[in-house]
């Protein structure tokens, strides 16, 4: 782990006591494509037991805090809620 690294989980701590949170999953992204190469930064995924714990979750003071603290340091949090799912292909 590295310090941007430490820093994040030490940040989310707060986040993962949530009511109704399953799982919450923290990801280093990077670039698919050599061609196309682009720096990216983190995901952080959480799985909540319904959608309505998940916006219960994303409107409390951790949450806050945390996109908050993200924006001082210069990032571009995103916040998304994905409520279903459709395949693309069998």
């Amino acid at each position: 782990m590295d310090e941007a690294e430490d820093w994040l989980r030490q940040e989310l701590a707060p986040v993962t006591e949530a009511a109704g949170l399953r799982s919450a999953a923290l990801s280093r992204l990077a670039t698919a494509s050599s061609i196309w190469s682009h720096e990216w930064g983190w995901l952080v995924e959480f799985e909540f037991e319904t959608a309505e714990r998940a916006r219960e979750a994303v409107g409390g003071d951790a949450w806050a805090m945390l996109l908050g603290d993200l924006r001082l340091l210069g990032m571009s949090p995103t916040v998304a809620l994905v409520d279903s799912g459709n395949e693309l292909a069998p």
